[in-house]
């Protein structure tokens, strides 16, 4: 049988000239909502520092550890920093959830209160645990025929009896129901209402921006917008709100943080 002898050109090996997988659209929005968390993190911690919150220095710890993570470098390719950004997420979302649940464990007389020699907690938020002195005389809001029944700072919660500890923001002054209650300095009044803790209540606003409150009231004499004179009757002693009985609970606050008012008032 006649063959054809004619060489015939041998087949080229295909060349794979395709370029790499590129990285899937699904990959990539992973990727920066994760970077877009790390910058949310970031920004919780600043807005921690700034607002001196006590999780300040857990996250930063936390933050930092994940950026220091051995063998990861973050640069190195978007592959490492996928991998960079999981672990670090991962860590940091672990972490979220020990704090959250250490912000919300109750107060209680063993967690509050100090161990042996040791001093109490820091003030919380909103309080500072100083004396401050205005830069105006302030009076005895009930000038005779009351006694201290509470002090400014942690306390045994006298609302309950499982032992738990609070902070206390003011003086209790304890006096008979109807007892005159006085303008401690010139003001005018901020606020004059009702509370579930408060009870009936005013908050006046003194020179400066410091202001005075006075709670639990049984009556209240004034109204938002009213000037006052130190000496003038706002009010009388009562029991309402939170309470164990009839007493004037009475607050200074500078620049919206409120202080121990015992030696503006004389009473330190």
């Amino acid at each position: 049988m006649w063959e054809d002898a004619t060489p015939k050109p041998v087949p080229e090996e295909p060349q794979n000239n395709a370029r790499p997988e590129a990285r899937s659209s699904g990959e990539n929005l992973v990727l920066w909502a994760q970077i877009l968390l790390v910058g949310l993190a970031l920004a919780g911690i600043f807005a921690a520092r700034q607002l001196d919150l006590p999780v300040y220095d857990t996250v930063r710890n936390v933050l930092t550890q994940a950026l220091q993570q051995p063998g990861l470098d973050g640069f190195d390719g978007e592959r490492n920093l996928l991998r960079f950004v999981q672990t670090g997420m991962n860590r940091i979302q672990q972490t979220a959830v020990e704090v959250t649940e250490t912000l919300s464990a109750p107060v209680t007389a063993e967690s509050a209160r100090p161990a042996h020699g040791q001093p109490e907690p820091d003030a919380p938020a909103g309080a500072s645990s100083e004396s401050y002195l205005p830069d105006f005389a302030l009076a005895l809001p009930l000038p005779d025929g009351f006694t201290t029944t509470s002090g400014y700072g942690w306390r045994d919660n006298p609302l309950t009896e499982d032992g738990s500890r609070d902070f206390h923001l003011g003086r209790d002054l304890a006096a008979a129901e109807g007892t005159p209650v006085y303008a401690a300095a010139d003001g005018m009044v901020r606020r004059a209402g009702t509370g579930d803790s408060y009870g009936n209540y005013l908050r006046i606003l003194h020179a400066g921006g410091d202001e005075t409150l006075y709670a639990h009231m049984q009556y209240l004499f004034v109204h938002p917008g009213q000037q006052v004179r130190q000496g003038q009757i706002i009010g009388t002693v009562g029991q309402t709100g939170d309470v164990t009985g009839p007493h004037l609970h009475f607050e200074l606050l500078h620049g919206g943080i409120r202080y121990d008012p015992s030696q503006a008032l004389g009473l330190a």
